[in-house]
Parts: structure tokens; sequence; C-alpha cells
């Protein structure tokens, strides 16, 4: 099953990058990203995917939309 984080994008970066070590081997590529991030239409076609910075990371646990920048909304508590 899926366990969804339910902390600030800050805590999640920093668990991302608390090992460099591991993190490198087990998250970060050689352009240093983060995470991949897709949007998915409702066919479950991938329309755009690419890679995000450790900033862009955050503010995506942050329900900010990587792309435009705008907020996704307010998640379910």
């Amino acid at each position: 099953g899926v366990k969804l984080f339910h902390g600030s994008g800050a805590a999640a970066r920093a668990y991302v990058e608390a090992d460099r070590s591991r993190a490198d081997e087990y998250y970060l590529g050689a352009d240093q990203a983060v995470a991949e991030y897709a949007v998915i239409d409702a066919t479950g076609e991938v329309t755009a995917a690419r890679s995000l910075s450790a900033d862009e990371y955050e503010a995506w646990v942050d329900w900010v939309n990587p792309d435009t920048g705008e907020s996704m909304g307010t998640p379910r508590k």
C-alpha cells in the first residue's frame, strides 16, 4: 500500500536529503533531481514528465504546482 506523507515540504526534503550517500544512490540522479514528476490524464496516459529540484520538490509537497507555481488546494486531514 501507499502511505501518504502528512508533514511539511521542508520535512520531506530533509528526509530525502538526510543521508546524502544513501539519498544519492536511492533518490538523486546525476542532475541532482530529488524526484520525478508526471502529469497523467484521465485515461492514465502520461502527458508530461520531468525531474524536480530540491526546491520544487519541497514546494510540491506543500501543494504548489511545480509547473505553474499555483496552490493545488489544501490536503484532507
